[in-house]
């Protein structure tokens, strides 16, 4: 069994950060070790929300992440807040509740690439099976860490850019603050 300690998780563990985890553990694919629940980032009050996550065994940061956040202006904070656990081979999708509907960005962070969405009442699990294609029926019945590990199968290869549009975070400002 593989401890958060050992994993790209330990940082946000050891201050803290990791809050209300209905998985914290390895999930059912050998060498793969899962996160549900919250992660705060910027204080207590500021929260990646619904956090599906996964690190694989000899990777030094998440593959996989998917939460919720209610404001586009704060995702340079979470990105720094992750730091090292975030890399370049990663594949981050932060859905933002204070986005003009519809829009989809491709984000460069130095190498790491965000892709921020907007979500509205939904939840990111909902978001994810359609993003994804995943079959809602055929998830429900799995345990929480088979589902971990089914959408992280598909999060972990995605590469669908053609999806999204890139921008710089700025220019993604100027597209929030214009609607």
């Amino acid at each position: 069994m593989t401890a958060v300690s050992d994993t790209p998780f330990a940082k946000l563990e050891t201050e803290g950060r990791l809050l209300k985890p209905l998985l914290s553990a390895d999930t059912h694919v050998a060498g793969r070790f899962g996160y549900r629940g919250d992660i705060s980032f910027d204080g207590p009050e500021t929260l990646l929300k619904e956090v599906f996550s996964v690190c694989e065994s000899g990777k030094p940061a998440i593959g996989f992440l998917a939460g919720s956040i209610k404001e586009y202006a704060s995702l340079p904070k979470l990105v720094e807040t992750f730091g090292d656990a975030f890399d370049g081979a990663g594949n981050y999708f932060i859905y933002i509740a204070d986005l003009p509907q519809g829009n989809r960005f491709y984000i460069h962070f130095g190498d790491v690439k965000v892709f921020a969405i907007y979500i509205d009442e939904t939840s990111v699990y909902n978001e994810l099976i359609d993003t994804f294609y995943v079959d809602k029926i055929k998830l429900k019945k799995f345990d929480t860490s088979a589902k971990l590990d089914a959408l992280a199968d598909v999060g972990l290869k995605y590469s669908s850019l053609s999806d999204y549009k890139e921008m710089s975070f700025e220019d993604g400002m100027k597209v929030k603050n214009a609607a």
